[in-house]
């Protein structure tokens, strides 16, 4: 069975995104899927869709994604005094600005989740989906890790928190066993939820590369990958873009970190 990369909340960072499928390319991976939340925060996402369409489209659908039908319908007069200044609001109008409606109606179009090979792939979880929770700790895993053991999916995918993680069930017949600072194997009767990252805009602490993850269903190990991108470059396109300047101070490493950044 083939390798598949997982790449989520690429976030319309067409530079992050380009790198990533260089890597990817050297990586022994033959599929690639994607995680939801192709735009939003990033200078490009018409680009991105393009380039994620032209890989086969293979994708779920993502908070960030779903947002746009809501301005797209209603228009941005129906947001609130002062949208223009959230990274959030202004990231998605963006988006609907700047792709045609056909573009629209696909990415609205994407699965809740994707059935991988030994696995399922969602955007932020397989529960209160609508809410889009974060599965940040063992505390807010449980729920999903409860629908992952019922529906015998064992293994989930899931973006939306921008980070590397895995929680595990321990009352599974089976549990993770850490091969290396990256490397987890994954045992037949295991329950787990692995968070993938973001290729557009990790949020690991005081790193600014873009991450993604390997899943080799015959082997059972998941990868974790980091990667480098000209990530000035990208904040660079944010800015001349007219979007947040939060947005584009989260791509560099020095600042990403700061609470008031980091919370909203």
């Amino acid at each position: 069975m083939p390798k598949i990369a997982i790449l989520s909340d690429i976030h319309g960072n067409l530079p992050a995104l380009q790198a990533v499928l260089k890597r990817v390319a050297k990586s022994g991976a033959e599929e690639i899927v994607f995680g939801g939340d192709l735009v939003g925060y990033g200078a490009s996402p018409r680009e991105c869709v393009e380039l994620v369409r032209g890989l086969g489209g293979h994708c779920v659908l993502g908070n960030h994604d779903a947002y746009t039908k809501q301005v797209a319908d209603n228009g941005e007069e129906s947001l609130y005094d002062g949208w223009q200044s959230n990274p959030v609001w202004a990231g998605v109008a963006h988006a609907v600005r700047h792709m045609d409606k056909e573009a629209l109606e696909w990415l609205w179009e994407r699965p809740w989740f994707l059935h991988l090979k030994g696995a399922v792939l969602a955007h932020g979880s397989l529960h209160d989906p609508n809410q889009w929770p974060y599965l940040e700790d063992q505390e807010s895993a449980e729920p999903t890790l409860a629908i992952l053991k019922e529906k015998g999916f064992g293994v989930g995918f899931f973006g939306h928190t921008h980070r590397l993680g895995l929680f595990a069930d321990d009352t599974a017949d089976a549990v993770p066993e850490k091969i290396d600072e990256d490397r987890y194997l994954i045992p037949e009767g295991s329950i787990c939820a692995v968070t993938v990252g973001s290729v557009g805009q990790s949020r690991e602490e005081n790193d600014e590369r873009a991450t993604w993850v390997i899943w080799d269903p015959e082997e059972r190990i998941v990868e974790f990958h980091r990667s480098y991108y000209p990530h000035l470059q990208a904040a660079r396109e944010i800015m001349e873009a007219g979007l947040p300047m939060e947005s584009a101070m989260r791509l560099l490493p020095d600042l990403a970190s700061r609470e008031d950044i980091a919370e909203s």
